[in-house]
């Protein structure tokens, strides 16, 4: 019986595609949204918040295909990059490896540090060859919804990344308000001189407060024991001024004759942590029967997130909202769901993963990640097996899309399609089996000189060994049986089993590191350069 209706399944999926053409396509992609941090079980392999509220998206999870093993680079600007390149970071590939540099190590330390930094370059190479040109190449229409961050400046999405229709906007408003400059975060600031508004001129539409026709409309629908009539007047929130863009792009901004790729990359829920005030009343007015979780402002901040990719999704079923859903394209879009690093420590807690953003922890790597595309991928499916990456992305949508990758001889692409994985006609890829990750400095406490590599073995078991340069150490973690990092298996008289899986994971990640020619850094004391893993780690 199961064969019959997986055959029949199948069946139906081959006729949808031949009748639906080219999708559209929306990636959403949340700010420092930690692993634990949605109340579905699907994306947390049964780890939910029991006190942050996101019903959208769970519904959203219920109707397409959960990811328990998707993965970024340790903070936003890496994996923005890895993102829209489909390129680690090594070598002549993307350049970028941290948040503004890899000269960040604590106060007062960085002249002494053991090993000088790797200089890197902080933004996308202007030869990249970006996700959106690639797309455009057979005919869609590109457009960008908020942070920028892996380019310098808004105008370059538009300039050499090929984006037709650019809202890329930084969180921060600058107005002059009574005659005093102010900047401020997340909320509309009304200058004199040019009236409400947020960073750049193209959300000056969005940026009215709110008002009543606005929260009745808007709002009420989507309420969810908040009382958003107290917002009437007040500021209104760069997260709700950017899904109204987003709305109003699905109604009438996107050609008609063409499939869009909208990537939504939303500035929430990255600190500060400045929510929506009705929804932190709401929070703070209920306990919290987490005990990983209780920040009413962060978990306001997380529903008002939840709210804005609700109504995008309700956008998509009836784009004028007119009640009348035959206009929908709901069926014919491919939507993604992601966050760009682990939850940042202090807001809140990625447990039972170990650590945070800025890690090469679990908590500081592995994120939600759900693809909905009705008729294509089924609906409340949970994938505990194939590992995805930032980098995957590219070639995943190139494949779905029917597109071309760039020549490999003139541009390297890093990352595997998981197109079948999504399709249902396999449970994992078999043409890549590793993950790797390369550190060539400093950030504060959490992150030195190391390299990583994540390995699934033909068990399906998923392994993960780090190197790091300053004393030549390794940590080896089964993380398909300790999802917390918590027993070292190097430690306390490992078996020949186990020293035979690390030293092939050791020697996997040196040459890896030596096909890409992965900056190290050199040392302090005498200027040579650091040198790699050792083969067969030193035996």
């Amino acid at each position: 019986m199961k064969k019959i209706l997986l055959l029949s399944f199948l069946m139906l999926l081959c006729v949808n595609m031949l009748m639906k053409g080219q999708p559209n396509v929306i990636f959403i992609m949340a700010d420092d949204l930690g692993w634990t941090d949605l109340s579905t079980p699907n994306t947390s392999m049964g780890n939910p918040s029991k006190y942050y509220e996101t019903p959208n998206i769970d519904n959203f999870a219920k109707e397409g295909m959960s990811f328990a093993y998707a993965y970024t680079q340790q903070n936003c600007q890496p994996t923005r990059a890895a993102l829209l390149s489909g390129q680690y970071a090594t070598g002549a590939h993307n350049g970028v490896y941290n948040v503004g540099s890899l000269q960040r190590a604590s106060k007062g330390l960085r002249a002494t540090t053991p090993i000088i930094p790797h200089r890197q370059i902080n933004y996308l190479r202007e030869d990249c060859i970006s996700i959106f040109e690639t797309v455009k190449s057979v005919g869609y229409h590109t457009a960008w919804f908020g942070k920028f961050h892996a380019i310098k400046t808004a105008n370059h999405a538009k300039s050499f990344l090929g984006v037709d229709y650019n809202l890329a906007v930084h969180k921060e408003t600058k107005a002059t308000v009574d005659g005093n400059h102010v900047k401020n975060e997340f909320f509309s600031q009304k200058d004199d001189a040019n009236g409400w508004q947020f960073e750049i001129a193209e959300l000056k539409p969005y940026a009215q407060p709110y008002d009543s026709a606005y929260i009745q409309d808007v709002l009420e629908p989507l309420k969810n024991g908040n009382n958003p009539w107290q917002l009437e007047g007040t500021p209104k929130h760069l997260t709700d001024a950017l899904g109204d863009a987003v709305v109003d792009y699905i109604k009438d901004k996107a050609p008609k004759s063409t499939p869009f790729f909208a990537y939504v990359p939303f500035h929430a829920v990255h600190v500060s942590i400045l929510p929506r005030p009705d929804l932190e009343a709401k929070y703070k007015s209920k306990k919290s029967k987490d005990p990983r979780h209780n920040r009413a402002d962060y978990a306001a901040f997380v529903e008002l997130l939840d709210q804005t990719v609700g109504r995008i999704l309700n956008a998509l079923d009836d784009p004028n909202g007119d009640g009348d859903t035959s206009d929908g394209i709901a069926d014919n879009t491919l939507v993604v769901f992601y966050s760009d690093n682990g939850g940042f420590m202090g807001p809140t807690d990625n447990t039972p993963l170990r650590a945070r953003k800025g890690t090469y922890y679990e908590g500081g790597l592995r994120v939600p990640l759900i693809f909905r595309y009705p008729g294509t991928i089924a609906p409340n499916t949970v994938n505990t097996t194939q590992e995805v990456h930032a980098i995957d992305f590219y070639p995943t949508l190139v494949d779905i899309l029917e597109a071309q990758l760039p020549n490999p001889q003139v541009y390297k692409i890093d990352g595997k399609s998981i197109a079948s994985v999504l399709k249902g006609e396999t449970e994992v890829i078999d043409d890549r089996t590793e993950l790797y990750w390369h550190f060539p400095g400093y950030m504060d406490v959490r992150n030195m000189p190391q390299s990583v590599i994540q390995y699934r073995d033909m068990d399906n078991q998923h392994y993960k060994l780090f190197y790091r340069y300053e004393d030549a150490s390794y940590e080896f973690y089964n993380l398909s049986k300790d999802i917390g990092e918590s027993h070292n298996l190097l430690q306390e008289n490992p078996n020949q089993e186990t020293l035979d899986l690390a030293i092939l994971m050791n020697n996997k990640l040196r040459e890896w590191l030596i096909n890409n020619n992965a900056p190290t850094g050199t040392w302090r004391a005498n200027g040579k350069t650091v040198a790699y893993p050792p083969m067969n780690m030193g035996k």
